[in-house]
């Protein structure tokens, strides 16, 4: 009787124990890649959690200090203003520099009475909050046309629009954000706002003629002195799942588009309790495709 060659009965068992530890392996990796990928996904939520509590405690304060000024500052001051005008009514008419001293001082308390006014109103715009963005944008326009500061045009292909609130406030943090930036480096004399509402995506183009500037060497110059200008633009466009490009160079000026999906606006907001979907004139913007 022959007996059977030790590799016949060898070989199916190397052959069966390889493609064991071949299939264990492939299943290790993939477990290993959707452990990392969970990871991954985890942290991108905690990051988003810490942005969004981050900005929340950035409005809740501007809150704060906008009805500190308006209430108790701006009523000081106005109180400070009656008594100048009591004092002024029943002094000597005919004391010329107490006349003219006294006229100075109440210019004077009009220019702070203003200027409180218009940063109370910076830090949480009544209008935006009541009406919308393009209406804050206007009343925008309005005020840097009365400080002679830059010309704002205005474009939008629809104005009735809302937004959910806190995304109608970051999208004109982003604008406040920019026309700082404008303001203090550009040089320039005119910034291009185009609003536009579409089905599924917000898009908003910023646009200035100022100097420009070299990208790169702004990126380096932020992280070295801890600037959070763009950083920070990105960290709020992020928070809307949007995406924002930046492009500038010397002698071109500066331009800004921010794209918004409206679908995953109504997705992240639909775990508030003050959610409220996009309209036109009162119509789900969702809708308007459809008709």
């Amino acid at each position: 009787m022959k007996t059977l060659d030790p590799l016949i009965l060898i070989t199916p068992v190397m052959l069966i124990l390889a493609v064991g530890i071949i299939v264990f392996v492939v299943l290790y990796q993939r477990r290993m890649l959707q452990h990392q990928e969970n990871l991954r996904q985890l942290q991108l939520m905690k990051q988003h959690q810490l942005l969004e509590a981050t900005f929340k405690a950035q409005e809740d304060e501007r809150r704060r200090v906008a009805r500190d000024l308006h209430d108790e500052v701006g009523a000081m001051l106005a109180v400070v203003k009656l008594n100048l005008h009591q004092l002024v009514t029943s002094a000597n008419l005919e004391d010329e520099t107490f006349l003219a001293k006294s006229y100075n001082m109440r210019q004077q308390l009009d220019d702070v009475l203003s200027s409180v006014r218009r940063i109370s109103h910076d830090l949480m715009p009544v209008v935006l909050e009541k009406m919308g963005l393009v209406p804050a944008f206007e009343a925008m326009r309005r005020t840097l046309a009365a400080t002679g500061q830059i010309e704002l045009l205005l474009d939008y292909n629809e104005k009735n629009v809302r937004l959910p609130a806190q995304h109608e406030l970051l999208l004109y943090r982003m604008v406040q954000e920019l026309l700082n930036n404008t303001l203090k480096h550009a040089q320039a004399s005119q910034v291009t706002i185009n609003l536009h509402f579409g089905v599924a995506t917000t898009l908003l183009k910023y646009k200035d003629n100022g100097i420009g500037f070299d990208m790169d060497a702004m990126r380096e110059e932020q992280q070295e002195s801890g600037g959070l200008g763009i950083m920070s633009l990105q960290s709020r466009t992020a928070l809307l799942d949007g995406s924002i490009h930046i492009h500038s160079e010397p002698g071109t000026g500066t331009t800004a588009e921010i794209s918004i999906p409206v679908l995953a606006l109504q997705d992240t907001t639909q775990q508030t309790s003050n959610y409220k979907p996009a309209t036109v004139h009162g119509v789900p913007a969702a809708e308007l495709g459809h008709s």
